[in-house]
This record gives structure tokens, sequence and C-alpha cells, in this order.
């Protein structure tokens, strides 16, 4: 398992197309775009933003236990 590590670790996919998979299971594929820290989110949670054509998701890094890079 490849899980999360702070916000070094997320660099690497700036600007990047990725797979993201969360504990309960669920795939979103988009461009990595946005890492909001915990001091600047509601809970207090850092979080990662995927950019699709359709909309932004916004994923609690606790929450991720994969990531992968897709181009």
């Amino acid at each position: 398992m490849n899980k999360y590590i702070g916000l070094d670790n997320l660099k690497k996919y700036s600007n990047k197309k990725i797979r993201v998979t969360t504990k309960n299971q669920s795939v979103f594929t988009g461009v990595y775009s946005i890492y909001t820290p915990a001091g600047d989110n509601e809970p207090e949670i850092e979080s990662i933003s995927l950019e699709t054509p359709e909309r932004y998701y916004d994923i609690d890094t606790p929450d991720i236990i994969k990531i992968e890079i897709l181009d």
C-alpha cells in the first residue's frame, strides 16, 4: 500500500493526471491542482483537489491510500 505521506510527497504530482484511491475504495481521476493545509481547511484536515472537465474533487489526505500517475 502506497500511503500518502506529507506535502513533499505530493510535489511530484503537480499538474499531472492522477488516479486517487481512498480508504472506502472510491476512485477519483483528474489533474492534481491544489494542496490545502490543515490550518486553511474546515475541518482542520489537509486535502488535495483534483480537477476534471466536470468538477473539482476535494479529497482529505488521511483518506488517501494510493496515488497513481496516469501521464
